[in-house]
């Protein structure tokens, strides 16, 4: 965590890869770190375009609270559209992650990933191929739930 608030963009960007890794791996291992994650996504600069998509997921993947979640969905839909296809790709697979704990998010999900699958670039729609696997099981689980 003292990397990602150093004042050098390479070690911002490795620490940002490692959380991203890491809390792939064991999702919610940051979650006390989870509001550090968003401030920070929020004040990166711009050309800190890894750092920030690493944080991004990082933060969907740690992020413990409603409010953590809805907060983190404002900011990821701006990123949906960033002139990044990386990024791009990336917040749309932060906000799917958002979306799995989040049903009121799954429509707006569903619909986002699904354009991404048509439309996108080859990198859109490999992401959105397996976010929508991922979303439909989370689905499937509260159906059986109900």
């Amino acid at each position: 965590m003292t990397e990602l608030l150093s004042p050098d963009p390479f070690a911002r960007r490795c620490a940002a890869d490692l959380a991203r890794r890491v809390s792939a791996r064991e999702p919610g291992i940051l979650r006390k770190y989870a509001g550090v994650l968003i401030d920070l996504m929020m004040e990166l600069p711009v050309e800190e375009w890894q750092a920030r998509g690493y944080v991004t997921l990082a933060a969907a993947l740690n992020a413990s609270t409603s409010s953590q979640r809805m907060a983190l969905a404002f900011l990821v839909r701006s990123l949906t559209k960033d002139e990044r296809n990386a990024l791009r790709a990336i917040a749309l697979e932060a906000f799917a992650i958002l979306a799995v704990a989040e049903p009121e998010l799954r429509d707006e999900a569903s619909l986002l990933l699904e354009q991404s699958r048509r439309e996108g670039t080859s990198a859109m729609r490999s992401r959105a191929r397996r976010m929508m696997l991922l979303l439909m099981s989370s689905e499937n689980k509260a159906s059986k739930i109900s």
